[in-house]
């Protein structure tokens, strides 16, 4: 097999990774907000309702139009997109706990980029969430994505290959390609 053929396997095999460990992650996350919600008295599926916004508009939870179908797949619609996105840095990374570290730093900021910048402007529901505890489900989300990238076999497999390849001193042959 080509070394660009091999290229092309090992990053579809993180993009795809990407997408499952999002949503993965984003499963927990739901299940994680789910739970809060029915213990702080609201309806579990009150996280859904208010994802659905998104695509129904601002005023669906008022209007009754909200829908957990929608809701649902949203969410795990932007957790997979969020997880490719992910992906897509990840083989830069040049160790597992650099792959950690980022993975949180990654939940912190789609908090940020989410519920500061966002939701304000956009998508004023959302400032009606518990926002310390946001912060904390996001923060468990790029965690976990993170882990899932380094523990599906395949990738971990294309990580130890691209981290060997770029450790590895080049023969003068293969200097002289490069």
């Amino acid at each position: 097999m080509t070394d660009q053929r091999q290229g092309e396997l090992n990053r579809a095999s993180w993009l795809v990774g990407g997408a499952v460990g999002g949503i993965l992650a984003g499963a927990v996350f739901l299940a994680a907000t789910m739970w809060f919600a029915t213990s702080v008295g609201d309806p579990a599926k009150g996280p859904l309702l208010m994802i659905s916004s998104i695509v129904k508009g601002d005023d669906a939870m008022m209007t009754g139009s909200a829908s957990v179908g929608v809701g649902l797949v949203v969410h795990l619609g932007l957790s997979a997109l969020f997880g490719v996105v992910f992906a897509l840095l990840a083989p830069r990374l040049k160790s597992n706990g650099a792959l950690a570290v980022a993975g949180t730093l990654y939940g912190a900021a789609l908090y940020l980029i989410n519920f500061k910048i966002l939701s304000p402007i956009a998508f004023p529901v959302f400032q009606m969430a518990n926002q310390p505890f946001e912060l904390v489900v996001h923060v468990v989300f790029g965690t976990l994505l993170a882990l899932t990238l380094f523990t599906v076999p395949s990738l971990a497999g294309a990580r130890s290959a691209s981290r060997a390849e770029r450790l590895a001193v080049p023969t003068p042959a293969q200097a002289r390609a490069r």
